[in-house]
């Protein structure tokens, strides 16, 4: 059988087969991953419409402070203003959509390279050259276009929907379930940026299956063995998240026989490692003695840029073998990295096939049938309120 991408893509026939119960369900289609079509809807109905992880808030530390990113398609700048508040501003000129700053660094103004307009770093326009104001320009109609901006956790958070609920709503009670970890007063020890080859759902669907740790991962994180494990119960648990906890001794955070960090003081019963991932593009890992962050910037349906962000309770920087512990920590993250791409992007290279069959879930796939319904709530039904298979399909399990 030719398997190719159905000119009626969106009918919800074609997804039936995944949209079962877990135990007897299909996973999605391979032209779910290769599909402009499809991606462009998730662009609309996902990306522009929940909240998205921009990065940790130190970036942005002093007034003047910036940096910038691309986030599907849309130039972004997240700047601190002068006063003290930070922004998210559309990186584009009001004037012929000239992007007014790159990379990141500080100052004073944003010029676009252009025709020079220049904007203040709440977003206003000050500066227009050889172009004066009259009855039908005034520029305080013409300022950088302002996204929403929220925080959580020591992270800045976006919003392109001005009607979207509040972070703190979306996130339900995840801020509470993590508090012990106290991640606003952690401190950014590492930022470091990967490209994969691959659509955006590998990697999202990679961090919620613990099934292929024992594998791909085993001769990093498989070294301790884990004692129990949890799945996620949305029927618990509220929010946009999905998540799952494995409990061991210790830390998995470095690989066998390196120092690590002292512990943090948590409760017995959030040792191990806690790992939520935010619906659409933000994966944590609340470790015993760390924290880190990645962030997911789709490139289209076959790209994407991850954002991995690495954080440590403040009083470990002062500590005096930090930097060769910290060493250890980022060299863990790198073997576990560089375990994982390979499998995306060889995986990438089947959804091609022409031959291509839809897979079945294992147990331990339960939260990847989540992920993929999660999707299809949205990008089969435009209205964002439904989420008709959240509910339905997820189950708690627990694995010792």
């Amino acid at each position: 059988m030719i398997v190719t991408e159905p000119a009626d893509v969106f009918d919800p026939r074609h997804y039936e087969a995944c949209r079962r119960p877990v135990e007897i369900a299909e996973t999605l289609p391979n032209w779910c991953y290769t599909s402009q079509a499809f991606y462009e809807r998730e662009r609309e109905h996902i990306f522009l419409k929940q909240w998205i992880c921009a990065g940790h808030e130190s970036r942005v530390a002093t007034p003047g402070s910036f940096f910038t990113f691309d986030f599907v398609g849309v130039p972004m700048i997240v700047v601190r203003g002068k006063d003290d508040v930070v922004r998210a501003l559309v990186n584009a000129c009001r004037h012929r959509g000239g992007e007014v700053a790159t990379g990141s660094g500080e100052c004073a103004a944003f010029k676009c390279p252009y025709h020079a307009w220049t904007f203040a770093l709440d977003g206003d326009l000050i500066g227009t050259p050889m172009f004066e104001e009259s009855d039908v320009f005034r520029k305080a109609d013409y300022g950088l276009t302002q996204v929403r901006l929220e925080r959580w956790g020591g992270f800045l958070w976006i919003n392109f929907d001005p009607h979207a609920e509040s972070l703190f709503a979306y996130l339900g009670d995840l801020p509470g379930r993590v508090a012990a970890w106290k991640p606003e007063e952690m401190a950014l020890a590492s930022h470091k940026t990967y490209f994969v080859e691959a659509n955006w759902k590998q990697y999202y669907e990679n961090f919620s299956d613990p099934y292929h740790v024992p594998f791909v991962h085993r001769s990093s994180l498989s070294f301790k063995p884990v004692k129990r494990r949890q799945l996620h119960d949305p029927a618990i648990y509220r929010g946009n998240y999905v998540m799952h906890r494995a409990w061991f001794d210790g830390t998995r955070s470095v690989l066998p026989g390196e120092a690590s960090f002292p512990e943090i003081p948590i409760p017995e019963e959030d040792r191990g490692t806690f790992y939520p991932w935010i619906y659409p593009t933000a994966g944590m890992g609340f470790a015993i003695d760390s924290l880190f962050c990645v962030q997911i910037l789709p490139d289209g349906p076959e790209r994407m840029r991850i954002e991995r962000d690495f954080l440590v309770p403040k009083a470990y920087t002062e500590l005096p073998d930090y930097e060769a512990t910290l060493a250890n920590y980022l060299k863990s993250q790198e073997v576990v990295q560089f375990e994982d791409v390979p499998i995306l992007e060889m995986q990438q290279r089947s959804m091609h096939s022409p031959v291509y069959k839809t897979g079945r879930f294992a147990t331990l796939d339960q939260l990847v049938h989540g992920c993929q319904n999660w999707i299809l709530d949205r990008v089969l039904d435009p209205d964002p309120a439904r989420e008709v298979t959240k509910q339905r399909h997820l189950r708690s399990v627990s694995i010792t």
